[in-house]
């Protein structure tokens, strides 16, 4: 049996499996990926590309290529509820309530300020030939497409895992270091003997994908997504998404709805088991487009459906083998955090595979892994599970309550919208409650605040910062495991963000003015440990200035205190001020952070 050799082994080449290849390429690891698929994926599943997943790519050079195949931030402002597309009844067509979405309107200010690039919006199905194009040109022939991944036998110094070519039936060996599942807990997880915690079975979602030129049916070019609710159906509510490939406002070539389906007590046995798995095709393109009232012509090009569920992986690191994106937590669409945290996954594990491989650290630093994300995803499992629920708060809001027939909700919709005091009134309540929805729609704090406690982080013991109860608002710090706040600086000439200042794989070192012992101590513990440690001391006839004042805003230290960023942009330590002795305190913060215990 012929056999290869790679250091790290990537079963899946879904959004999740294609960037870690792309991130460990780029950190000069080699890396082989096998799909059993024979290309990408054909379905549309996710298309919000949130903005700290856009300083990830921006980080690895690729943000450009992705942002000018989505949509405009022009065309990236609001969420709409209306009660129809289409439709000549007295009800349809009705624009209820618009609102931000994703850093658009009165939002994009604050977007703008505190990150380095937009978010976007792209359709899965063309994100992944992206990364595939881009993993491609920079490490040709390591992702291979129509190999099936068999087996595999952990051993000391590494693994050997059994692949099958689905064209030719050969049967081959690789060895590795590591292991990645990326497959979606399709393979890997079931024979490390992973267990899914959590809830299954939350109901039917589909998915219709569909060309028709709607653009004699909308009026608005600055909303991506629209959400279909009629009070003659009040329970429920249907979504229109524009999907390209050129345009992204109402003259979106395509489009995608989405609507979803309880459990019905004739879907149940006795026991309480789902003893039908939902809808035909025929009857999902039938129930979608109805929802919708279209009344052009329509080319369907795809139908999907799947079990809405909320699960969390019991362990992501079994030894050498590790679980990223669905693999290690599948959840609900909502605030967009189920394609967006398996990009974080595969963020937060390239960099410390990196270093554990070059030797630069411990074999024990990939434990923060676990440590790191687990708890992330498991809020982010939790948030995407808010979101769907409170859309049943916004029903009621226009009219809907449960166990009353839909001819009392259509009373209560035209109250609404009448032009009398008690309309005015309910039109007001309304907007109040539809604004608790920026928990999906605009959810900043949930994309950019994430932080990481208990892994390769030293905790300096400063109180736990204040976050948004809602979501919503974004506070910037400096503190150990959360982000590296953004900010514009004048380095060697050029405008450069904070994030910029870190090197690929490497560490940033970030001073005040008077912080040029630790510059020394950085160097010191770089040539000890053969780490790369840019050391930038910003301020008066520093390595780099702050002419707006933006960093000494949200740095939180003082003018000869420091801030050490991992490599994912994490910060790993921080000193407030000066220390005794910098080159100890130093050594230690480096060696309990490669060590990867808090």
């Amino acid at each position: 049996m012929n056999k290869l050799k790679t250091q790290v082994l990537i079963v899946g080449a879904g959004g999740s499996g294609l960037a870690l290849s792309i991130f460990l390429g780029d950190l000069g690891i080699d890396a082989l990926t096998f799909e059993r698929h024979p290309a990408t994926s054909h379905l549309p599943k996710a298309h919000y590309v949130s903005q700290r997943t856009m300083e990830v790519f921006r980080q690895h050079g690729f943000a450009e290529a992705v942002a000018a195949k989505g949509a405009k931030p022009e065309n990236l402002q609001r969420v709409r509820w209306l009660t129809s597309v289409g439709g000549d009844g007295p009800l349809d067509r009705i624009k209820i309530v618009a609102r931000p979405v994703f850093g658009g309107m009165e939002d994009r200010a604050d977007y703008e300020g505190k990150g380095v690039i937009p978010p976007t919006n792209i359709p899965q199905v063309r994100l992944e030939p992206i990364l595939l194009e881009v993993a491609e040109a920079r490490r040709p022939g390591r992702i291979l497409f129509q190999h099936e991944f068999l087996s595999f036998e952990e051993n000391d110094s590494g693994i050997v895992a059994t692949i099958r070519n689905r064209e030719t039936s050969e049967e081959f060996q690789v060895e590795c270091d590591y292991l990645i599942g990326a497959d979606g807990g399709k393979t890997i997880g079931e024979m490390v003997g992973v267990k899914m915690e959590g809830q299954t079975d939350l109901g039917e979602m589909y998915t219709i994908w569909f060309k028709a030129d709607l653009s004699g049916l909308l009026d608005e070019d600055d909303i991506p997504m629209r959400r279909i609710w009629h009070p003659s159906d009040p329970y429920a509510m249907t979504s229109l998404l524009a999907f390209g490939p050129k345009n992204f406002d109402r003259h979106s070539e395509e489009w995608t709805s989405n609507f979803g389906r309880v459990w019905r007590k004739d879907d149940l046995d006795d026991d309480g088991k789902p003893v039908r798995r939902g809808l035909t095709e025929k009857e999902i393109i039938e129930e979608g487009l109805r929802k919708l009232k279209l009344d052009v012509p329509v080319e369907v090009i795809k139908v999907n459906s799947w079990t809405r569920e909320q699960v969390i992986a019991n362990k992501f690191s079994f030894g050498r083998v590790h679980l990223i994106g669905d693999a290690a937590h599948r959840h609900g669409a909502g605030a967009g955090l189920g394609l967006n945290s398996g990009f974080q996954d595969a963020h937060n594990i390239a960099w410390k595979l990196a270093l554990v491989l070059k030797g630069q650290a411990p074999a024990s630093l990939l434990n923060s892994f676990e440590s790191e994300r687990r708890p992330v995803v498991s809020w982010n499992a939790e948030w995407s599970t808010l979101t769907m629920s409170n859309l049943f708060l916004l029903s009621g809001a226009m009219g809907a309550v449960p166990g009353e027939p839909p001819e009392q909700t259509v009373k209560r919709f035209e109250l609404l919208m009448s032009d009398t005091r008690m309309g005015a009134t309910k039109r007001a309540q309304m907007e109040e409650i539809f604004a608790t929805q920026r928990i999906e729609y605009a959810a900043h704090d949930i994309e950019m605040g994430f932080h990481y406690d208990d892994g390769a982080v030293v905790a300096d013991g400063s109180p736990a910062p204040w976050r948004d109860p809602m979501g919503h608002e974004y506070r910037p710090t400096s503190r150990p495991g959360s982000r590296l706040p953004h900010a514009w600086l004048h380095c060697g000439g050029e405008r450069v963000s904070t994030h910029d200042l870190i090197p690929t794989g490497g560490f940033l070192l970030l001073t005040g003015k008077d912080g040029q012992e630790w510059c020394n101590a950085a160097a010191v513990i770089a040539a000890e440990t053969n780490l790369t440690i840019r050391t930038v001391r910003v301020g008066d006839n520093g390595d780099a200035s702050d002419p707006a004042g933006a960093w000494d805003q949200v740095r939180e230290i003082s003018d000869n205190g420091c801030i050490l960023v991992r490599p994912d942009a994490h910060v790993g330590f921080r000193s407030m001020g000066r220390a005794a002795d910098a080159v100890s305190a130093l050594r230690s913060a480096v060696e309990q952070l490669l060590a990867g215990r808090a």
